[in-house]
């Protein structure tokens, strides 16, 4: 009994050291502020613009979004650039409310810069 412990307690400690955490976890919450860093900023649009933009005027700033989703009466589109993700919150087919994060989903402490470079590299597909 004794000789096979020691094999199974020798592969056990060899695996073990094979583990590695990952990098940041995801996530849309927490009070880790994001960075900027776009290679195409654009210039800054303040949120206070963006709200009351209906689907029209918001695909004219920022293009096609990357993503369209609709709980119960709100909808959200989501805008992408080399640097952020832009998400804004429709209600009523108009702009009520924009937040940006970081590529790793970090909260920007500047949405006005996530949707000038978002406008700036516009995906028009």
């Amino acid at each position: 009994m004794k000789s096979a412990f020691w094999p199974l307690a020798a592969a056990s400690l060899l695996l073990a050291g094979c583990v590695s955490e990952s990098s940041t976890p995801y996530s849309l919450s927490g009070n880790e502020h994001g960075i900027f860093h776009s290679a195409n900023a654009g210039r800054p649009i303040p949120v206070s613009q963006i709200k009351g933009m209906d689907e029209q005027q918001l695909r004219a700033t920022f293009g096609m979004p990357a993503l369209d989703r609709k709980d119960a009466g709100t909808r959200v589109l989501r805008y992408q650039s080399d640097a952020c993700s832009l998400f804004v919150y429709l209600s009523n087919d108009r702009a009520e409310y924009a937040d940006a994060y970081d590529l790793k989903l970090r909260r920007l402490m500047n949405t006005d810069e996530c949707a000038g470079s978002v406008a700036a590299q516009r995906r028009t597909s």
